[in-house]
């Protein structure tokens, strides 16, 4: 099965302390290279603000949706091409993509 990397840049969960250039580090120590994954997806993530949200505490809530939406249609368009995604990024929120696109198809599970 082919592998394709989709890199999510984020710090959107937490707060832009280096977790948004895991993708990057991870391309340049040759993971993509060694997965056999040379060409990747690329996510472009909101800009962060440190303000939270009024309602839930939430750093980011909208940007974090957004993200969450684009990253499942992402995973969703990889898995419909019979590829396997392979998600790197910043921090924990990103998950949330991989989760709703398997959502979206009935199945569940992560690796």
């Amino acid at each position: 099965m082919h592998l394709k990397v989709i890199e999510v840049p984020s710090p959107l969960g937490l707060w832009p302390s280096g977790v948004e250039q895991a993708p990057d580090a991870l391309r340049e120590a040759g993971l993509h290279s060694r997965l056999d994954a040379e060409e990747a997806v690329r996510l472009e993530v909101p800009a962060y603000s440190d303000e939270r949200d009024r309602g839930t505490g939430v750093l980011n809530p909208a940007g974090i949706a957004d993200v969450a939406h684009r990253l499942a249609d992402a995973v969703g368009t990889v898995i419909d091409h019979d590829e396997f995604p392979v998600v790197l990024g910043g921090d924990c929120s990103i998950v949330l993509g991989p989760l709703l696109a398997l959502r979206r198809r009935g199945r569940y599970g992560l690796a």
